[in-house]
């Protein structure tokens, strides 16, 4: 196999890819910034060995190869990522919101789960909703136990006795 002259494909400089690598604030353009600065400084012999030394694995660093041959450094340097889309728009997420503080509110994930259906024709899983009202921070209210055998005039007069100290 022949090994390619990095020092030349590269056209950035070494004080630049050093410079961009070290004001890089997202970890895996960091990543990609360095694996740059390896073959161009020629630290490492192959992009197998620079891989190994950044973490990635050959079939990645290849292709990330590729793309920096094909597009450049500008191209190299963008995350292709797209979050995927909510399945409930914001103004269900406010009715679901309402729906869970007002005083039914909801018995248990479940219960939720077949409000969503029916209100919103919208299928979750249990697990799914658990995610939801975590996003949405719903979280059980539920009162503290209280005794059966308290009695309330013994614990109001306890109370007014022990804020005067």
């Amino acid at each position: 196999m022949r090994k390619l002259p990095f020092p030349t494909l590269i056209v950035e400089s070494i004080e630049e890819l050093t410079e961009r690598e070290r004001k890089e604030s997202i970890a895996r353009l960091r990543i990609r910034l360095q694996l740059l600065r390896l073959l161009k400084t020629q630290t490492v012999a192959s992009i197998k060995a620079a891989c190994r030394n950044v973490g990635l694995t050959p079939k990645r660093g290849y292709q990330l190869w590729n793309l920096y041959q094909e597009k450049g450094l500008d191209a190299l340097l963008q995350l292709n990522y797209k979050p995927r889309r909510a399945k409930l728009s914001p103004r269900q997420q406010t009715r679901l919101v309402e729906r869970a503080s007002d005083g039914t509110g909801f018995g248990s994930q479940e219960e939720a789960r077949v409000f969503l259906h029916q209100e919103f024709s919208v299928s979750y899983t249990q697990a799914g909703v658990c995610l939801l009202f975590q996003r949405l921070k719903i979280k059980a209210k539920e009162p503290r136990p209280e005794n059966i055998k308290a009695e309330k005039a013994a614990q109001d007069g306890y109370k007014k006795t022990s804020d005067d100290e």
